[in-house]
């Protein structure tokens, strides 16, 4: 279990780049506590996956070809937390290890880490402390963090995607934070919201949000059912946050990430 850059980019690109997100959390109860005690203090943006539920859904079967490497050394895992501090991805398992998975350390018996040298040492000693080193941005994924795959991550950081991922590094430059949640079934919806800076902030990523779906679309228009998808984002403002969800069958869902991670 060694996830690099590339591979957290391409699993945070397919589930965050459709949208920016943020909203008033719920308390962070809604994260393994085993699992957040080891997410260090630097860290700039989480993501998880309930690998249970996503091997039990539809989408499982339309993942891109490039997801499998990474998920086989987690077979023995239920639940993937993702911690990247700009420089290193921490990768947090939870599962019943008969052995550490490939490249990664047994903190527990049922608690795998995988990193940097320095990744892991770092997370040994945060657990120790039997909390969390990232409070503030553990409790604004808490709501998102309800759902199978989820997202969080501070504004105005800039990850290194190319393609049309690399569109979401302008959506964080107007946002204080961001989260997304994946809900898997009968269909897949994606619900994200982003927290402007100031109301202008806001009105601007609102306005960014809707003419860039809308000149994807125009840019995919020989694929009508991808045009059509881009198009049926609904985006909308409340005071700072600004709202976009999608809801997308698993053919679609497929055709989608091959679109935006390819």
């Amino acid at each position: 279990m060694q996830p690099t850059c590339a591979s957290f980019a391409a699993a945070a690109a397919a589930t965050i780049a459709l949208a920016v997100s943020c909203r008033q959390s719920t308390p962070a109860a809604a994260i393994d506590p085993a699992l957040a005690s080891c997410v260090p203090s630097d860290a700039l943006a989480l993501a998880g996956v309930n690998l249970e539920q996503l091997r039990a859904s539809a989408l499982y079967r339309k993942l891109p070809p490039g997801a499998a490497p990474f998920l086989e050394p987690l077979r023995d895992a239920s639940y993937l937390l993702l911690a990247w501090n700009g420089k290193d991805v921490l990768a947090i398992a939870r599962g019943t290890f008969r052995e550490p998975p490939a490249g990664a350390v047994l903190l527990a018996k049922d608690l795998a880490v995988s990193g940097s040298p320095e990744a892991v040492r770092v997370a040994a000693a945060q657990r120790k402390t039997g909390q969390t080193g990232a409070r503030w941005l553990l409790e604004r994924a808490a709501g998102p963090a309800a759902s199978p795959i989820w997202a969080a991550t501070r504004g105005g950081v800039a990850y290194p995607l190319s393609g049309n991922a690399a569109n979401l590094n302008q959506f964080l430059r107007l946002v204080e934070y961001a989260s997304i949640a994946v809900r898997l079934d009968p269909d897949i919806r994606l619900e994200a919201v982003g927290a402007g800076r100031t109301p202008e902030s806001a009105q601007h990523l609102e306005e960014t949000l809707r003419a860039s779906f809308s000149l994807a679309a125009a840019g995919v228009s020989r694929d009508r059912a991808l045009a059509d998808l881009l198009r049926s984002v609904q985006v909308e403002r409340e005071g700072l946050a600004v709202h976009a969800t999608l809801s997308v069958g698993p053919e679609l869902a497929g055709k989608l990430l091959g679109w935006i991670a390819p």
